[in-house]
Order: structure tokens, then C-alpha cells, then sequence
């Protein structure tokens, strides 16, 4: 914190990024021989168990390796998709010249566009390590990427508690140099959270991948009416699995974004009754109720996220028992190929706009030769943007991770049931005898 206020006292605001992501870069190479060290000294010569493969200490420390700089890559590249240092951000803020609907363009055009490189470095992490070691070597990818996760926690807390800081400041009038710092501090932090929202979504697909080879391997060793035989394409039921799982994240934002929205129309209500009610909130001379508000935020908070949660545990657990294991097969890479593509975009996204909001009040927004600051139309379109994003990058984008590893552990604790209820399988299957198979 020292140093990143010293940079900042000398004009350095742009610095203030790079020397979080200068910490992020050093750990990784520090942990890189660390991990390499501790694999030949903890492991045994030869690492049986993994099938027909027989691996090395050098195997698993590529495994572990391999996910440790894909999670750097992720933040990287996450950084410059969300810091208003680059020009993607400030594409976005350029565009709200010709208002908000074009800054949404824009801002979705930029968090589908990030989703390239963070895919490709968790798809080649998860390949390799699965060609060295099997399922245990993407377990070990998700390791490798979580093994960083000190410094990841600690530039993703500095994103809320240098937003907060800033509230702070507002609220206690401190003066216009101090909210400037203050949003110099917010904005790298929107970019240090979108980075730990980055690893977060990285490795949880690493590890639902691990947890689905376990969830594949109980299904086709259990001895129940329903065992999981080769799980293809073509074969209709796993098919219609691929496309459920692939929905289930949309459904879950969307409830999670309306959550947020009915949440956020009762909380202006209640403040637009209370300035209506008491003029004296505006004046300064009466104080509001905030308990009312943070009563809100709270209550909705709880009851609001009942129906996803449902949806998330329910649709997993009803598929398999309706259909068998063979629909939970095709429904499982279903959600974590449309989840992280998800996660990583809606992160993103809020991401950007916030930043070109902030890019915007910092009078860095020229057009036709005039700064364009706070309260200008430029600005206002930003702030439209940044309330659209909000959802994003807070709620949605976050808990998909959530959705990823839960769908995965939940299918494997229940696979025995699966395999023993399958209701539907009895008749979608043709090659069994329906009969024979309901006695």
C-alpha cells in the first residue's frame, strides 16, 4: 500500500496496475521452482494407478505448472481488457459519444472478444496435462492455477475495499483531489477483480473437468441396471443432455439479473418516498432512514437467490433420475463449456464499462478537442453502461463458478442413484427390454 501511494503522490496513477500485476508475475515465477522442487522430493520415483500410464515427478510438475502460468495468462489478458491503460476500454468510452446504446454495443462486443485467450490457455493447460496424467493431471492443472491464490485473494479484495474508500470519501466531502486518487485506486481495482474473477472461473472449470473423469469413471464401473456404457455424440439422449447443460447457465444469470433488478426498482422506490415525504433529506436538515435501504439490499438478498439455487441443485439430480446417468454425462460438459465462456465475458464486460466510466470523470475523454467530464452526456451514457454491468461482474459472472463445480460434485454423489432409478432410460433405450429392465 505504501508503494502504491508513493507512486500515485508522484502523478504515477498507471503505475498503480502495474505494480499489482508486477506481484502476480513474481509469485508465479517463484512458485514455478517451488512447485518442481516439492514434486521430486514428495512423489515417488514412478506414479502408478493412472491406467496404462506410468508418470514421473516431471509429469506432474508440467501438470501443475501448466495451470499456474494459464492462470497468469488469464490475468494478463484480463487486464487489458479491462483497464482503461488499453485501448479496448477506451474504445468503449469513445463510443458513448453517440449515447448509452452504443456504449453497450461496445462493452459486449469487448467481453465476448476476451473470452479467446483465457479458453485456449485453460484448453491447452487441460489437454497436455490430461495427455501426461490422465484426469489427475487436470486436477493438478487446478491446483498448479490455485496455488497463486494468496496473491490473487489479495489484489481481489483491494478492488471493494479501495471502491469503499471512495465512497468514504465522497460521503465525508474530502475534497475533489481526494476522490480523484480514490478513483485512480477504484479503477485499478475493478481490473484486480476482474483478474481473481478470471482465475476463479479458470480454476473451477479445471476442476468440474477432474470431477466429471471421476463422475464417468463411478458410472461405468458401478453395478446397477443403468451402467454407463461409451458416452458418444450421436447417441441422442447424451445429446439432449449437452443442450440442457448448455442452457443452464443463461437460465441462472437471468434469474440472478432479475434478482438484482427487482432488488435494485424496490430500493429507488423506497428513496424516492422518502425524499417525496420528507423534504428536508435534500436540504440536509433530516436525516434519511438508511436501515430501510440496507433492509432491502439484505432481504433481497436472501429470498432472491431461492430459485436459483433450486435450479442449480434440482436439474442435475431430476436428470439423472429421469434419464440415467448417460443424460448427466452429456449435461455436465454442457455447463462448463457455456459457463466459462459465460463467466469470463460477464466479468469482463462490467469490468470495461466501469473503468470507461471512470476514464470519462477523470477528463481523459477528448472530443472535437473538449474534455468531456462528470455530467456530460458522455458520461451520462458511461454510467448506463456501468449500471448494466454491475449485475455482470457482481452477481451473474461470479456464481457461475459456483454453478460449474456444484452441477459436477452433485452428479458425482449421486451417481449410484442414478444408475438404480433412470425412470425414463427403461424406454429411451432401445436395445434393452423395457420389461425386463423395470422388474
Amino acid at each position: 500500500q505504501m508503494c502504491i501511494r508513493d507512486r500515485y503522490m508522484g502523478d504515477h496513477e498507471g503505475r498503480i496496475e502495474s505494480t499489482l500485476k508486477a506481484q502476480l508475475l513474481i509469485s508465479t515465477l517463484l512458485i514455478t521452482p517451488i512447485i518442481a522442487v516439492l514434486s521430486e522430493a514428495a512423489l515417488p520415483v514412478t506414479i502408478n494407478g493412472l491406467g496404462r500410464r506410468q508418470a514421473k515427478p516431471l509429469h506432474a510438475t508440467l501438470c501443475t505448472t501448466s495451470g499456474l502460468w494459464a492462470g497468469l495468462l488469464i490475468g494478463i489478458f484480463t487486464e487489458y481488457y479491462t483497464s482503461h491503460a488499453y485501448r479496448p476500454v477506451r474504445e468503449v468510452a469513445e463510443s458513448c459519444e453517440t449515447g448509452a446504446a452504443t456504449n453497450i454495443i461496445y462493452g459486449l462486443a469487448l467481453g465476448y472478444s476476451s473470452t479467446l485467450v483465457p479458453v485456449i490457455a485453460i484448453g491447452v493447460s487441460a489437454y497436455a496435462s490430461h495427455k501426461l496424467m490422465g484426469m489427475f493431471g487436470i486436477a493438478l492443472a487446478a491446483l498448479g492455477m490455485l496455488s497463486n491464490l494468496c496473491i490473487g485473494l489479495a489484489i481481489d479484495a483491494y478492488g471493494p475495499i479501495s471502491d469503499n474508500a471512495g465512497g468514504i470519501a465522497e460521503m465525508a466531502e474530502l475534497g475533489e483531489e481526494t476522490r480523484r486518487r480514490t478513483d485512480a485506486l477504484d479503477a485499478a481495482g475493478n481490473t484486480t477483480a476482474a483478474i481473481g474473477k478470471g482465475f476463479a472461473i479458470g480454476s473451477a472449470t479445471l476442476v468440474a473437468l477432474s470431477l466429471y473423469g471421476a463422475f464417468l469413471a463411478r458410472a461405468q464401473n458401478i453395478k446397477e441396471k443403468h451402467k454407463l456404457g461409451p458416452i458418444s455424440l450421436d447417441d441422442p439422449l447424451v445429446l439432449t443432455g449437452l443442450l440442457i447443460g448448455a442452457m443452464l447457465p443463461y437460465a441462472f444469470s437471468a434469474n440472478t439479473m432479475k434478482s438484482v433488478g427487482k432488488a435494485a426498482l424496490e430500493m429507488v422506490t423506497e428513496i424516492r418516498n422518502q425524499l417525496r415525504n420528507n423534504p428536508g433529506i435534500k436540504t440536509g436538515e433530516s436525516t434519511p432512514d438508511y436501515e430501510r435501504c440496507i433492509a432491502i439490499s439484505t432481504r433481497a438478498s436472501l429470498k432472491e437467490m431461492v430459485a436459483p439455487a433450486a435450479l442449480v441443485i434440482c436439474t442435475p439430480i431430476l436428470l439423472g433420475i429421469v434419464f440415467g446417468p448417460k443424460a448427466v454425462a452429456g449435461f455436465l460438459p454442457g455447463v462448463i463449456v457455456s459457463g466459462v465462456q459465460m463467466a469470463i465475458s460477464a466479468s469482463n464486460t462490467g469490468g470495461a464499462w466501469d473503468n470507461a466510466k471512470k476514464y470519462i470523470e477523470a477528463g481523459n475523454l477528448f472530443i472535437n478537442g473538449q474534455v468531456r467530464r462528470k455530467g456530460s452526456e458522455e458520461h451520462k451514457a458511461a454510467v448506463i453502461g456501468d449500471t448494466v454491468g454491475d449485475p455482470l461482474k457482481d452477481t451473474s459472472g461470479p456464481s457461475i463458478n459456483i454453478l460449474i463445480k456444484l452441477s459436477a460434485i452433485l452428479s458425482l454423489v449421486f451417481v449410484r442413484l442414478f444408475s438404480k432409478s433412470a425412470l425414463l432410460a427403461c424406454y429411451l433405450d432401445e436395445v434393452v427390454n423395457p420389461d425386463e429392465c423395470l422388474s
